[in-house]
This record gives structure tokens, sequence and C-alpha cells, in this order.
């Protein structure tokens, strides 16, 4: 039987529905997209290549015509690091159209998935390891994994849990085979974690995608269920409540640290390190103020901080300055301002703000006042 369609959290997809194949799916809360803080283009480079990785290899393997696919997505995929770069919408799709729509499609899939383990999706399926079970597993990666789908865990009246997969973009043709790759990333990763465990009660697709039910049913393991309203994997409840696989404790400690580099690395790439230290900036004073807030070590943020090649004490002149200019601009006292950025007096703040800019709070507002006054004029001359 379909079940009612429950929608998501807002996603940040907001490409309109005048395309002629793709377009994104609007807001599920009705506001305009507008007043979404990121919007996701169709053409911009947010998914990760771990969800085709087998596809690919496979690919390789067989002298398909990958050669023109690199080119077209300015890809080495000689590199070992590979599965980690950054895709398009279209870009996505490009891999499909060159590898899925040319062959056997369940042959392909199930190759795919035999390629794969936890290990296939780069910091967060390593660091998924870190969690106490199952089912906090599957809430982790629903919430980090970079795809061009919403997968929203959803709790059942029995105590168990389903994982919706909803699209980001209106696609009909390819839909069903994102859905395919999808759950079968889930088991795929599932079992190499706990084998020999039956993980799902159910599957349910929109469509077929041209693959039986009785393969898809001999790979899930489960019932497969077509032309449902929302695609989704009813997890067991056995599984669920399965605890993560034994761990020394010298790898558990190195996984919990990656779990928090994915944390934190995913609220940073959300919103910008400048624009998070730039909205906090009453509550940050330190580099201790400001792992305090993403929730991870000191450390933990010196080693993200570096890897974007940048230190906390640039991002922290950076802000300040820019937040100082601001404040002279609309004639905040000095006083005023010090206090603000944390300073101790108005003697540091001069210092520091001269030791930043290499000009005098004074002698920026002056200048600016000057650069307004000029344009007032023109502006009069000219009407």
């Amino acid at each position: 039987m379909n079940r009612p369609m429950k929608y998501p959290p807002t996603d940040n997809s907001c490409q309109s529905r005048s395309m002629p194949f793709i377009a994104a799916e609007r807001e599920r809360s009705g506001r305009s997209p507008s007043t979404n803080p990121r919007c996701i283009g169709i053409h911009d480079r947010e998914f990760t290549l771990f969800q085709v990785s087998g596809l690919l290899l496979a690919a390789q393997e067989q002298n398909s015509p990958v050669k023109g696919l690199q080119r077209d997505l300015g890809i080495d995929l000689m590199r070992g690091d590979w599965p980690a770069a950054t895709v398009s919408y279209m870009e996505l799709r490009q891999v499909f159209e060159y590898l899925w729509l040319i062959g056997d499609r369940a042959e392909l899939l199930f190759d795919h998935a035999s390629r794969i383990n936890f290990a296939s999706f780069g910091t967060s399926g390593m660091a998924a390891m870190a969690l106490s079970d199952c089912k906090a597993g599957i809430r982790f990666c629903a919430g980090h994994f970079r795809t061009p789908w919403n997968a929203v865990p959803e709790s059942r009246g029995d105590g168990g849990m389903s994982l919706l997969h909803i699209p980001k973009f209106y696609d009909p043709e390819f839909r069903t085979a994102f859905e395919h790759f999808h759950f079968v990333n889930c088991f795929a990763v599932a079992r190499s974690k706990t084998p020999g465990m039956r993980i799902a009660d159910a599957v349910r697709f929109t469509r077929s995608g041209g693959i039986s039910k009785s393969a898809l049913e001999h790979y899930f393991g489960c019932p497969v269920y077509f032309d449902e309203d929302i695609a989704q994997i009813e997890f067991s409840r056995q599984w669920l409540d399965h605890p993560m696989p034994f761990i020394d404790s010298g790898l558990r400690a190195r996984l919990a640290r990656l779990l928090e580099e994915v944390l934190a690395g995913d609220t940073l790439r959300r919103q910008s390190t400048l624009q998070f230290l730039s909205a906090h900036l009453d509550e940050v004073r330190s580099s201790e103020d400001l792992a305090r807030l993403l929730g991870i070590s000191r450390r933990t943020l010196a080693r993200l901080l570096d890897r974007e090649g940048v230190s906390y004490s640039v991002l922290s002149r950076e802000v300040r300055l820019t937040e100082a200019r601001r404040m002279l601009r609309h004639g905040m006292s000095i006083s005023a301002i010090a206090e603000n950025l944390g300073f101790a007096d108005d003697r540091s703040f001069r210092r520091a703000f001269l030791r930043w800019g290499g000009t005098s709070p004074s002698e920026y507002r002056r200048s600016w006042e000057q650069v307004g006054k000029e344009l007032g004029d023109r502006l009069d001359g000219h009407f």
C-alpha cells in the first residue's frame, strides 16, 4: 500500500520548473526560494562521486568511455582521491548518460554494489564507525553525505525506522536510477559492518527503473515494491539496534576525532568560516571560543583551518577589521567599537586597527566621510 507523503526538512535546491527536463524541488515549507540563505543550482559542484564510485571503477577496468567523461568532468580518475571530488548535478547526470544507459542495468548496479563498503565513502563513512549503533550511523550518514537527494530518517510506530529518498531536483528520467544507487549503497555499507544480518523488512521504489523485482529482492534480501509514492528503506529493528562492530580503543579514538572533524567541517561548508565567525563575533574572543561554538577541540579547529590555508589569527583580524570599518562608517564612537570587538580599551583598539589596515580609525572615518561628500556633490551636480 502506498504511504502518504511526509515532507523532509527544507532542502537547498531552488531551480525553476521552467527548465525542459530538470528543475529543483521548491522549498517544501512554502516560503519563497529567495529567502533561502543558500541555493544549490544544477551547475554547482556540491556532490561527491562516492555514490557512483563502483560504477566508475568498473568502467575503468572495461575500458569504457571514461576518457571523454574525465575530460568533461575535469577529473583525473586515475588519482586515488577522485571519489571525493565534487561535481554538479548535471555532471553527475553525465556519468549516468555515459555509463548507465549503455548496458544491463541490473548487472551494472550490482557490480557497483560489490565494489564498495563503509570505507568507500571517505571520511564520513569512516567517522560513522565511531557511533554506538546502526541507527545512529544511519542518521549521521543521512545528514553528512553530499548527495543529489535528501536522505530523511523517519521513525515508525513499531519502534523501527525508515529512510526516505527525496530528490533535490525534478528529473523523472533518472529519479529511479538515483533511488537504486542510494539504496544499494546503504546496503553495501551496512553489510560491510554487519555481515550476515537481515537489514530491512522492505524496500520501496517509485518505479522499477528497468530492473526486475526478483533481481532486487535477491540483492536486498527482503520484499521489494514498485509504484510507491516515495522511495524508502524500512530497516529491521534488530539491525537498527545492533551495536557497531568492536573496535580497539586506539582506533576508536582516531575515529572519534574524525567524527569531530566531519561535524565541524559540515558546519563550515554550509556557512564559510569567515561568515560563521562574523555571525558569532560577540561570542568569539579566541580560537578556544570558536572551537567551543563548533563543538570541536582546538587541535581539530587548527587542522580544519590549515586545510583551508588560513589561521585563526588571520580570520579574526579580517572579521574584526571589516566590522570595525562598518561601525566607523555608521558613526559609532571609538569606545563603543572597542567594546563591541572585545578590546580592553580605546587605545588597544586604535593600535590594532592601525596595524591591520595601515590607517588610524579617525583617518579611516574622515576618508570615508570625504568620499561620501564628494559622491554627494557629484550627484547633486548631475541632477
